[in-house]
């Protein structure tokens, strides 16, 4: 083989290599794109779980007269149980989503980010509080009924601090880190400004304190405003 022909082969060989590394990328990092994909994915998907549970949850809140609402847990059984799946999926993606945050934030905020996350994920490990509790609830009306040892039950678990204790610390976080969320997008500006705004309205309407419409709502917007955060981590790579 002459030193031309030599020259040429490895030029061709080189050329081909390039362009197989462009076509086909290399497991580790395909693995890695797939990474922000499932995170954007969870960050959009854990306010859309929220809505499904406030469209199907056929409960009063637990702080109604105890046979009130064990009464509307019994009414519907099956649907307070596919509620609480919900719960937990929103609960499980919620953690997933506060990676996102983090990821879309840690560069401009590399100190305040971390503490987010902490906040955010500690508030989607809340929602399995509630989970647990919504399934002993269901425990407490067998077929459909309400006898009067669960209501009694109830109302003394209502009337006592571990009510508090189960409801107060998540509504906490989730407080703090819808402002903390909301100053840190501000102050970095990595979205457009108003979709902050939308995610403090969104938590607001979607408190659980006003009308079913308007809880639904609330989620919905809370969900479009975090499809704005998937798509800007997406876009960062």
């Amino acid at each position: 083989m002459t030193e031309l022909d030599q020259h040429t082969r490895t030029t061709t060989t080189g050329d081909l290599s390039r362009w197989a590394r462009g076509v086909v990328p290399a497991p580790h990092e395909e693995v890695r794109d797939r990474g922000p994909r499932f995170i954007a994915g969870a960050m959009v998907a854990s306010p859309l779980a929220m809505t499904a549970w406030f469209l199907v949850e056929p409960a009063v809140l637990p702080r109604e007269d105890a046979e009130v609402f064990l009464g509307s847990v019994a009414a519907s059984p099956d649907r307070y149980l596919a509620a609480t799946a919900m719960v937990a999926l929103a609960g499980a993606l919620g953690v997933a989503a506060a990676i996102g945050v983090v990821r879309l934030l840690r560069e401009r905020l590399p100190r305040l980010a971390p503490f987010l996350g902490v906040v955010l994920v500690l508030s989607g490990l809340g929602l399995f509080a509630q989970v647990g509790f919504r399934l002993v609830t269901l425990s407490l009306v067998p077929d459909g009924s309400v006898p009067e040892s669960a209501v009694a039950s109830h109302a003394a678990f209502q009337s006592s601090g571990y009510f508090d204790l189960l409801l107060l610390p998540g509504l906490a976080l989730g407080a703090l880190g819808t402002v903390l969320l909301l100053g840190a997008l501000l102050r970095t500006g990595v979205v457009s400004r108003w979709v902050p705004f939308a995610l403090l309205a969104g938590a607001v309407l979607a408190s659980g304190e006003l009308p079913d419409p308007v809880t639904v709502g609330g989620a919905a917007l809370g969900a479009f405003a975090n499809l704005q955060l998937a798509r800007a981590l997406l876009s960062r790579g």
